[in-house]
């Protein structure tokens, strides 16, 4: 069997190893990557403008998922200009694994995750590496973390902000800091380990938020400090692909129930680690606190889904938060036109997905054209037509048509035309999936 972190077979075209990085490393900057030779094209002379700022040794762990394309040929390339890289590759893409791999190959007395396509702030990683060597104790720093505009060199401010400049939590005090990352709304996602505490980290979980599940792992091992140093930024726009998603965006459109996975996990552990049973008050107070932080994370999901003009989804976050915070949706604006819409998205929707579709044939609504317009609008595919009721429908109009009918006594007109049962859809069959 082979050893689960010894992952680094490389092929005979991949940098090989060099024995130049010192063993006492200071700062590991560990970078897992998949596919993205051009981040790193753009990420590494960063790096090396960002050392000069660094009073410390360093090191870039590069942990490669089996890249297709030339990320190699890049480490390489930098590492023989003089870049301190130690390059890993996988024998095939490990999704989960490449985080574990890259902290497991780590040699620095300190370790800092970075994502191939963000950056750094120097002066602030510095600050915060002085800090953990001041205070060796602690095992690890999280701060909160920039969001930056990197095409037009523009900061969007923090992604959250904290009451304290610095608190410090330490083993017996779960409860404190459980409650302050709920309160002030506080992700532990950038953080510095002390070598000890990223070692430990030995699985990746599946259902619950990892930052929440790591911290509670590495609090109840010794004490952890949370910096107003913000030093990581997450990058939003970037010249490298102006036009890419960017994946914080997207976990914070669908991550809500990984993150009460997470908080739900933080509390299991409070527990058993001491030994601990939760009273009835206890139990609903904690219940509470969870379910406001969750509702909130879905009221900023619910506005992004609505930015991004799906209105399916944000319907089905509405119900959720109806059900799970009420008084959430009181001031919610800009949903007075999300009834049509989900509607309209729906029928678009359905025509989409049917084989062989090519006709959105519309029957009874009082402007039909404004309605084609509107299915257009909603995400109806150019390829299929949204048209009046043809006189005389030929075989393949029969076969290849959905029928919206705005009134049930329709139906019947159609099905004698011959017109497939199951492809004639009524607005009160949409309506019964859409209730706003």
């Amino acid at each position: 069997m082979n050893a689960p972190f010894d992952t680094a077979a490389v092929p005979g075209d991949a940098p090989a190893i060099r024995p130049e990085v010192p063993a006492d490393v200071t700062l590991s900057i560990c970078i897992p990557t998949y596919n993205r030779a051009p981040f790193l094209e753009h990420l590494f002379p960063h790096l090396k403008e960002a050392s000069k700022a660094f009073d410390f040794s360093y090191e870039i762990v590069v942990s490669d998922n089996c890249s297709p394309d030339n990320t190699p040929e890049v480490v390489e390339r930098f590492r023989a200009e003089g870049m301190p890289i130690r390059y890993y590759r996988q024998e095939e893409n490990k999704l989960l694994s490449n985080l574990l791999s890259v902290y497991h190959r780590a040699r620095g007395k300190y370790l800092v995750y970075l994502a191939d396509d963000d950056l750094i702030i120097p002066e602030a990683l510095a600050d915060n590496i002085r800090y953990m060597l001041a205070n060796p104790e602690i095992r690890a720093v999280y701060t909160p973390w920039e969001i930056y505009d990197d095409l037009n060199k523009v900061s969007g401010g923090a992604f959250y902000s904290q009451e304290e400049d610095l608190m410090v939590f330490g083993p017996g005090q779960e409860t404190d800091l459980f409650t302050t990352l709920v309160k002030d709304h506080i992700f532990p996602e950038t953080v510095i380990y002390r070598a000890d505490a990223a070692r430990a980290i030995v699985s990746a979980p599946r259902f619950c938020y990892w930052a929440f599940t790591y911290l509670a792992q590495t609090v109840a091992e010794g004490p952890v400090a949370l910096r107003n140093v913000p030093f990581y930024r997450s990058v939003t726009l970037t010249p490298v692909a102006p036009n890419r998603g960017q994946q914080g965006v997207e976990g914070a459109m669908t991550s809500w129930d990984d993150y009460r996975g997470g908080l739900e996990y933080m509390i299991f552990s409070l527990l058993r680690r001491g030994n601990l049973s939760a009273t009835p008050q206890m139990t609903e107070g904690v219940r509470q606190l969870i379910d406001h932080f969750v509702a909130t994370r879905m009221r900023v999901a619910l506005r992004l889904w609505l930015e991004r003009k799906d209105y399916i989804r944000a319907y089905e976050l509405i119900a959720r938060l109806n059900h799970l915070a009420p008084s959430a949706m009181a001031d919610m604006q800009g949903l007075e036109n999300l009834p049509l819409l989900a509607l309209a998205q729906t029928l678009a929707r359905l025509a989409n997905g049917i084989a062989e579709i090519e006709r959105l044939v519309i029957a009874g609504a009082d402007d039909g054209q404004a309605l084609g317009n509107l299915l257009r609008d909603t995400g109806l595919e150019r390829r299929i037509l949204a048209m009046p009721p043809p006189k005389a429908p030929s075989e393949k109009n029969l076969r290849t048509s959905v029928v919206f009918i705005a009134r049930d006594d329709l139906r019947q007109e159609f099905l004698d035309q011959g017109y497939e049962p199951g492809l004639i859809i009524s607005e009160r069959d949409i309506r019964a999936t859409i209730l706003l």
